[in-house]
């Protein structure tokens, strides 16, 4: 597979939300990007971006949406995206590496970190099937109270 993003990452100019690249100054091509979609992409997508790719030419997958899940699932626990301090070449390369946010500093259990991780392995045969991932979902730990009876409704009854 030939990496098409390493000639183009060494001259570009990250502004409001766009990534520009450009071909030593003689011709100018422009990536536009919307701020948080890059976290959404699976490392096999990233390796796709140009700005001569058009989006419905990318190679999305039901294991590209296993990986957009899994950022969708941080979104929830971090109420952030990942990657949210830095700007989009660094995102490109980040992912498009394997790299991962820390998991740490969120206070999310071991069981959920590990499907998370999961989600956003690196080689897309090693992400489970939406099957698989209900079934690991479906084996966490679940509380003891009814969605339809919040706890402090409970409490304010036995006063």
């Amino acid at each position: 597979m030939v990496n098409t993003l390493i000639p183009i990452i060494r001259s570009r100019c990250f502004t409001k939300g766009r990534v520009t690249f450009s071909d030593r100054g003689w011709r100018e091509n422009k990536l536009r990007i919307q701020n948080g979609w890059l976290c959404h992409l699976a490392p096999e997508i990233i390796h796709q971006l140009s700005p001569e790719t058009e989006e419905d030419k990318l190679p999305f997958s039901k294991n590209s949406d296993v990986f957009a899940f899994g950022t969708i699932w941080f979104e929830l626990y971090a109420r952030e995206w990942p990657f949210k301090t830095q700007p989009a070449e660094a995102i490109i390369w980040q992912v498009g590496r394997g790299m991962k946010p820390n998991l740490s500093q969120i206070g999310m259990g071991k069981e959920i970190s590990d499907i998370l991780l999961f989600c956003w392995a690196y080689e897309q045969e090693e992400r489970p099937t939406f099957t698989k991932l209900m079934e690991m979902l479906e084996k966490l730990p679940k509380r003891n109270r009814r969605l339809s009876h919040p706890g402090h409704f409970w409490k304010s009854a036995e006063l």
